[in-house]
């Protein structure tokens, strides 16, 4: 090969891959568990669960919305530990009683469970929508259902009239928590339909505890004639 046919002869460029080191970030000390799961259930309670984003909670605790994924992995991580929040005070009717009666523990759990609503109406909803889905709720429905276990109440009556109580607290609440309608238009319909206003007159809200109990005892008694012992 010639000497020009070498000068010809294109040049092999090496290209050099570097990669920078990335530096992570430390995780926020003056940030905790309980210290975001109390401070995203106040915004909720304070602008409703449509609004709240972790934006805003990072707002609230004075850091990026990013370090609070070091403790919680994913916004819904962090909603099911306000819901544990809200049931610990359910769970604790069920773990701090002994094992006498299963149906009383299922109506306490019921009035609980209702005054959930009372006490966090724009965080309720949370419940209401939810599956259980984290280690605190599944604890909460371990007890419960061993309970049931201890007074010999078979798996399946347990399931089913769990989901009927819990339904009805469900639907009950959040019909308590429906905006009014507005009084004007009201006022006109009931002048249009007399027995519907006569009606009306007992679906005031002060009759909603009665109404709550009554409807509750239905399904309770219910359950105890399900699980009676047959006569001999």
């Amino acid at each position: 090969m010639t000497v020009k046919a070498q000068a010809r002869r294109p040049k092999v460029v090496k290209l050099v891959v570097t990669t920078e080191k990335v530096v992570k970030a430390e995780m926020p000390t003056s940030l905790s568990h309980e210290r975001i799961c109390t401070a995203a259930l106040q915004l909720i309670d304070q602008d409703g669960l449509a609004a709240f984003s972790t934006r805003k909670l990072g707002r609230v605790l004075g850091c990026e919305a990013m370090a609070i994924y070091w403790y919680y992995p994913s916004k819904e991580a962090l909603l099911d530990a306000v819901v544990d929040e809200l049931m610990a005070s359910v769970g604790k009717v069920v773990a701090n009683r002994e094992p006498a009666d299963w149906i009383a523990a299922m109506r306490e759990v019921a009035h609980a469970y209702r005054r959930l609503a009372h006490d966090h109406p724009k965080a309720f909803p949370l419940l209401a929508t939810r599956r259980f889905a984290s280690e605190g709720t599944y604890g909460f429905l371990e007890q419960l259902f061993e309970l049931a276990r201890h007074h010999h109440i078979e798996d399946r009556v347990a399931a089913r009239f769990y989901r009927v109580v819990s339904s009805y607290c469900n639907g009950f609440a959040l019909n308590e928590l429906a905006a009014p309608p507005e009084e004007a238009g009201a006022a006109a319909l009931r002048d249009k339909f007399p027995r519907v206003a006569a009606v009306s007159g007992w679906l005031e809200p002060r009759y909603l505890d009665e109404m709550f109990t009554f409807g509750l005892e239905l399904q309770l008694d219910a359950l105890a004639r399900t699980t009676e012992a047959p006569a001999r």
